[in-house]
């Protein structure tokens, strides 16, 4: 398949994880909420962002429960074999990413509650600053979640993002946390991919070291910002699902 040209975005979700906070045999990214697999609310937002092509990054645990679950739009699965960070998943998918030069929507499979306006506003601030990546941040009022922190220079210019594991004391101070929601420029990620290492305290391949290559490159980078934490709410143990099954029942009701 020869790469193709075009401002329609694909998209990829990242659905490898074992989520061992669950306690559950039950992949993370299948655990039901409100009586659906929280991927398929991934997959249906993405759906309706009209993206070209879907690709879910599984494990070699977990593909064919996923492919079992029946998403509900077609998409492409791709097996990262080891678990070796978010950086290294997408790394996995460099022969599926190779066939297309145009925008890539790059989402998380255990965010359920992310919508197609969030997703489209990443596409259309992409496109407008032409930058090799625009990734979605949230603004707390007190104690953020153990995220990535977003650095900015004295004019607000992102400069990069640290990880909570490597940040400092001063670091963690700061309240803006990157999601794991990007929009990137498709042959820009390719080539950054290969300059990010593991030397960090978890030893992985953080996807967050692309932003900073990008940036020391010269790169445009861009945000979109909220108050709201509800787009970038990730599940990651049975409270956080009951929090987001609560949720969505009052979004609903």
């Amino acid at each position: 398949m020869h790469p193709t040209s075009t401002d329609t975005p694909r998209a990829l979700i990242l659905a490898a994880g074992r989520g061992t906070r669950m306690n559950s045999p039950l992949p993370k990214v299948l655990h039901p909420l409100g009586g659906r697999p929280m991927l398929h609310y991934v997959i249906e937002a993405l759906y309706k962002t009209g993206v070209s092509a879907m690709g879910v990054v599984c494990a070699p645990h977990n593909r064919f429960t996923i492919g079992d679950s029946r998403p509900p739009h077609p998409v492409d699965y791709i097996i990262q074999e080891k678990p070796l960070g978010t950086g290294h998943a997408v790394m996995a998918a460099r022969p599926w990413l190779e066939q297309h030069e145009g925008p890539l929507l790059l989402v998380v499979g255990d965010a359920p509650l992310i919508t197609p306006g969030i997703l489209k506003n990443l596409t259309r601030e992409r496109a407008r600053l032409n930058a090799a990546a625009v990734f979605l941040t949230v603004r707390y009022d007190s104690t953020p979640p153990p995220w990535g922190r977003v650095i900015r220079d004295a004019s607000g210019k992102v400069i990069g993002i640290v990880e909570e594991k490597d940040a400092d004391y001063e670091q963690k101070k700061i309240r803006e946390v990157s999601s794991s929601h990007y929009c990137f420029d498709t042959p820009v990620l390719l080539e950054a991919l290969h300059h990010i290492d593991n030397h960090n305290a978890q030893n992985e391949y953080y996807l967050p070291d692309v932003i900073a290559w990008m940036i020391r490159r010269g790169h445009a980078v861009g945000t979109v910002t909220t108050d709201d934490p509800l787009p970038a709410t990730g599940i990651n143990t049975p409270e956080d699902l009951a929090r987001a099954e609560a949720l969505l029942k009052g979004i609903s009701g």
